[in-house]
């Protein structure tokens, strides 16, 4: 292999290593944000940690030993990765579709809590709100107010609903995640492309 795929190589094994703590560092915050986070951001966080630590390792070793078929799937997941962020990137935009997503998340966990008393809790907690809409859904289904729907140390209730709190938890989140996004979209799109280059190399080498 010419000294072009040599460097290439070192360069990609490089950022490999740094796809791969990213992967943990993403891991270690999903797990500092179980308490506080919405659930389905964490879960996203879970497995977005995942399957850049799982890459990255199969990157390096694909690479290190020129085998084409690791190097290759190394190379799908990259693009699977690269077109999930350009999605992403349009539907971060989309409001609407966030505050839908979020909206639509309260309603069935506010379904379950009138089956199963105390599935709200979490969501209360995390969104410092009460009931679905206001405290008042708890009136209209004969309950008290849970504990969950108290600030600490006060006998007031949230006066905001689940879903106006969770949609601006969302948003913020969103909006947050999108600042960064054409830096990530932009290293994803360099790994991507040393990858499949490389690909075609130990291709023909076979």
């Amino acid at each position: 292999m010419g000294c072009p795929s040599g460097a290439m190589k070192c360069v990609l094994n490089a950022m490999n290593a740094v796809l791969a703590v990213l992967g943990i560092l993403v891991i270690a915050l999903a797990t500092v944000s179980l308490q506080t986070a919405p659930p389905a951001y964490v879960i996203y966080l879970y497995v977005l940690g995942s399957v850049n630590f799982f890459a990255a390792m199969l990157g390096c070793c694909g690479i290190c030993r020129e085998h084409f078929w690791m190097t290759a799937t190394y190379t799908v997941i990259i693009l699977a990765s690269l077109v999930s962020q350009i999605i992403r990137k349009a539907y971060a935009f989309d409001s609407d579709a966030i505050k839908d997503f979020a909206t639509a998340d309260v309603e069935r966990t506010w379904l379950d809590e009138i089956q199963n008393p105390g599935a709200m809790d979490k969501t209360q907690e995390t969104y410092k709100c009460c009931g679905k809409t206001g405290p008042n859904d708890y009136a209209n289904i004969n309950r008290p107010y849970p504990a969950s729907c108290y600030r600490k140390m006060t006998t007031s209730p949230y006066d905001i609903g689940c879903i106006a709190a969770a949609q601006k938890k969302f948003l913020e989140i969103f909006n947050y995640s999108s600042n960064s996004a054409w830096g990530n979209l932009a290293y994803t799109a360099i790994i991507f492309a040393f990858a499949f280059y490389l690909v075609m190399r130990f291709r023909r080498k076979q």
